[in-house]
């Protein structure tokens, strides 16, 4: 026996109708898991079990991508019901080309969701590194189709873009200027909770149950903790004082200008905390880490992104 195949990722595409493709491009992992429960149980006393069975299916597709704005502008804080859409979500495995590069149409793999949600689970980026957002597709069963299928000898969709990298930018909590950012990280909290009845194998409702948005920001600035920036017993933030960059890198230069509305912009409402007052380690610069969980003023979403702003 020997390979004969081989697949790479390539593109997440939302499938709105037959004309009109979201194609999520700048890919960097993609995982499409069954979640199967095998009941393997021995009874008797016996030393082996003599019955299995198939007793649940949780399939789960997810994906991180770099294409931050674009992916957004998708599926921003509250996820996409992919029951919405008029040809689901897709995954596409691209096949290699054996003595070449990568194989020409019809040649590759499709694995097609059409019913559940899909979320955003984690953005985080490092000092000069470039921004990722990470996403989950869970995964039911619209009483019809299976909920993952599969199609070979697939074609790529056209217009695929990997054109916007994005990395830090300033942050302002509260009127307060936090410098020295090395890392910022936000999980959108996001729990949703998919269900089945009569004992069928797949769940064919999920539901949102809570959002419980957590940002949390990472600087070499020991002044963060300050009675007048944060203080000991936190400090109370509002969307109006409130503002958290990522910053556009530029194709071939460095970055978009500020006064462009291209860079991604966050404001939040939460308790911003101090939570570790200063790391160290060996002759490394010590550092410093704020933690603010979100909440609901009344008004506004805990979270609110702009993927067109202009930094100011």
């Amino acid at each position: 026996m020997s390979l004969t195949t081989q697949h790479g990722l390539w593109a997440v595409v939302v499938d709105n109708d037959p004309t009109s493709t979201d194609i999520i491009g700048g890919i960097t992992a993609m995982n499409v898991r069954t979640g199967s429960e095998i009941r393997n149980e021995a009874r008797s006393n016996e030393v082996y079990p003599r019955f299995q069975s198939l007793v649940a299916q949780k399939p789960v597709g997810t994906f991180a991508t770099s294409a931050i704005a674009a992916a957004l502008d998708v599926a921003g804080p509250t996820g996409l019901d992919l029951d919405g859409l008029s040809n689901g979500l897709h995954f596409y495995a691209q096949k290699g080309a054996d003595g070449g590069t990568r194989a020409g149409a019809t040649s590759h793999r499709k694995y097609a969701i059409v019913d559940g949600i899909l979320i955003p689970r984690r953005l985080t980026c490092e000092h000069r590194g470039d921004a990722s957002l990470e996403y989950e597709s869970v995964i039911t069963y619209d009483g019809s189709n299976d909920p993952v299928t599969v199609t070979d000898s697939a074609s790529l969709p056209a217009g695929i873009a990997d054109a916007e990298r994005f990395t830090l930018g300033s942050a302002t909590l509260e009127t307060e200027a936090l410098t020295g950012l090395t890392r910022f990280e936000l999980d959108f909290g996001i729990k949703a909770r998919a269900e089945g009845a009569d004992s069928d194998i797949w769940d064919t409702i999920v539901t949102i149950e809570e959002i419980m948005g957590v940002l949390k920001l990472r600087g070499k600035d020991p002044a963060w903790f300050k009675s007048d920036v944060i203080p000991l017993g936190g400090k109370a933030v509002t969307h109006a004082n409130t503002s958290v960059y990522l910053r556009k890198r530029a194709a071939g230069a460095t970055f978009v200008a500020d006064g462009t509305e291209e860079h991604i912009k966050f404001t939040f409402a939460g308790l911003a905390v101090i939570e570790t007052l200063f790391d160290a380690q060996g002759n490394a610069t010590g550092e410093t880490e704020l933690m603010m969980p979100l909440y609901y003023d009344g008004s506004n979403d805990p979270m609110v992104i702009d993927t067109t702003a202009a930094i100011s």
